[in-house]
């Protein structure tokens, strides 16, 4: 097992036995077990494990796998025809809306899908930023996002 492999797994197991709320606290638990690491490289390992920030009561906020807070995250399109609540653009940049503590999910849904047309998302707790390639139309991508959100409803 590669040392990375080690360090993720060491990460997914101290975050499922106790709440995480920081990055600092990750690297102090992996410190602990012997792995010692800087903050990018557990930034880096937060987004590749696919982890988000969850909250079970609105006020304390910890990590978590995305597969946990969604069952349908292996599916991005599902999750985000579930959860995006409204899209709206400005130039190349797109604002979507959703509930409260969801738009990391939804952030990382549209990053996993890969369309050509999006350069990136960043997340806040019910907002998000979507920047689209530039000479890309950001209507075409919200068509795109609202597709998927219109075609949940037509088969519920």
């Amino acid at each position: 097992m590669s040392i990375k492999t080690e360090r993720q797994k060491a990460v997914l197991e101290a975050i499922a036995k106790q709440p995480v709320a920081t990055q600092s606290e990750i690297k102090d638990l992996l410190k602990s077990r012997g792995i010692d690491v800087d903050q990018a490289t557990i930034s880096r390992d937060i987004k590749e494990l696919g982890l988000v920030k969850v909250s079970s009561d609105g006020a304390h906020y910890h990590y978590a796998p995305v597969e946990s807070v969604s069952p349908s995250a292996h599916r991005p399109a599902a999750m985000l025809a579930r959860l995006i609540k409204k899209v709206e653009g400005s130039g190349n940049l797109l604002v979507v809306k959703t509930d409260l503590g969801e738009a990391s999910p939804v952030s990382l849904a549209i990053d996993r899908l890969g369309w050509p047309e999006v350069v990136g998302t960043v997340a806040g707790d019910d907002t998000l930023l979507v920047v689209v390639r530039e000479g890309v139309p950001a209507r075409r991508v919200a068509k795109k996002l609202m597709d998927l959100k219109n075609a949940k409803k037509d088969t519920a």
